[in-house]
C-alpha cells in the first residue's frame, strides 16, 4: 500500500522539533529511522498531516559513559550502535544483548532506540531490559524539561505519557551495584523475527552468603505494557537463589502475567514460556552476577 499524503518538515534543532510539535499538535508524527511509523502508515492506522524529521539534528547520536553518573544514549542512537558499543557490552550488557535481538541487521541499522520506546508495543526489546536497569527518559517541550523514570513512561499499547508538544531526547542508565548480573531472552514466532512472542528481562544483585540483595523481572509481550512482576521479585529478594526459590518466582511471574491469545501465539503458551524463560534468566542472571 501507499503512504498518506503529508507534508514533510526538516528541523534543524530540537528547539525547532518542539515548536512545530507545538505548532501543529495532534496533527503530527515524529519520524527517525521509520521502521514502525511507516508500516502504521501504509496500513492507514495512523494518518498525519506533518511528519518532523529528526534523523539529522546534531546531538541526538550517541552513547556517553560516566562512572559516577551511568550510561547516557541520545535517541536517536541506532540498535546496532548500541549492540556494538564495547562500554555497552562491558557495563551493561543486559541491553546490547536486547539491541542485537532486535529484526534484521536492516532494522537495526535504520531503527533508534528512542523511536522503540516511544512506539510502545507491548514487545519492545529494549523496553524491558531499560526498565531493569533502571533507566530514565528526558522529554523535552517548548515550555520545560523533565526526566521520569522509563517504567511510568508506558500507559498502553501504542501509548505513553509523553505530550503532544514533547520529544524524548534521552535514556539515562545508572551505574550498577558490585556483583550483579542480567539477561534477556526472546521467543519470537517464525517468519516474524521482529516481533517478540514472549520477552523476559531479569537482573539479580548478590549481596553477603550469595543472597539476592536485589532482583528485577520484567515481562515483554505478555500484558498492555511491559510489565514489571514485582510480586515475583519478592520471592527472591532476600533469599540465597536455589532451585525451590527460582520455581516459587517463576510460579508468581505467571500469575502477574497478563498474556492475550492472537495470531503468533496463544495465551496458554505465552504463559508457559514466561515459566521456563524466567527460570532461564534467573539462572542465567545469577552465573553473571558471580562473575563480577
Amino acid at each position: 500500500m501507499s503512504l498518506p499524503r503529508f507534508e514533510y518538515l526538516a528541523p534543524k534543532t530540537v528547539k525547532e522539533v518542539c515548536k512545530l510539535l507545538s505548532q501543529y499538535k495532534g496533527r503530527v508524527k515524529i519520524i527517525a529511522g521509520g521502521t514502525d511509523l511507516l508500516v502504521k502508515m501504509k496500513d492507514r492506522e495512523l494518518t498525519p498531516q506533518y511528519l518532523v524529521g529528526i534523523k539529522k539534528i546534531e546531538n541526538l547520536d550517541y552513547i556517553h559513559y560516566n562512572a559516577v553518573t551511568g550510561l547516557s544514549i541520545g535517541a536517536l542512537t541506532s540498535h546496532q550502535s548500541i549492540a556494538n558499543s564495547p562500554i555497552v557490552r562491558e557495563k551493561f550488557p543486559i541491553l546490547a544483548m536486547a539491541a542485537a535481538e532486535i529484526g534484521t541487521p536492516q532494522i537495526r541499522n535504520m531503527g533508534t532506540v528512542g523511536g522503540n520506546l516511544c512506539n510502545a508495543a507491548p514487545s519492545a526489546d529494549t523496553a524491558s531490559p531499560l526498565i531493569a536497569l533502571g533507566a530514565m527518559v528526558k522529554l523535552v517541550s517548548s515550555k520545560r524539561e523533565r526526566t521520569i523514570a522509563l517504567e511510568k513512561f508506558f500507559t498502553g499499547p501504542g501509548e505513553t505519557v509523553l505530550n503532544d508538544d514533547e520529544l524524548l531526547t534521552e535514556i539515562q542508565v545508572p551505574n550498577l551495584p558490585p556483583r550483579t548480573g542480567g539477561t534477556y531472552l526472546k521467543l519470537f514466532s517464525r517468519g516474524a523475527v521482529d516481533i517478540a512472542t514472549v520477552g523476559v528481562a531479569a537482573m539479580l544483585t548478590l549481596g553477603k552468603n550469595e543472597c539476592c540483595d536485589r532482583a528485577r523481572i520484567v515481562l515483554a509481550a505478555v500484558a498492555p505494557t511491559p510489565l514489571r512482576a514485582k510480586r515475583a521479585e519478592e520471592v527472591i529478594e532476600g533469599k540465597k537463589i536455589e532451585n525451590a526459590i527460582v520455581e516459587k518466582t517463576a510460579e508468581i511471574a505467571v500469575e502477574e502475567a497478563q498474556p492475550i491469545s492472537d495470531v503468533r501465539s496463544s495465551a496458554e503458551y505465552r504463559r508457559e514460556m514466561v515459566r521456563v524463560f524466567t527460570k532461564q534468566a534467573i539462572i542465567q542472571s545469577l552465573e553473571q552476577a558471580k562473575q563480577v
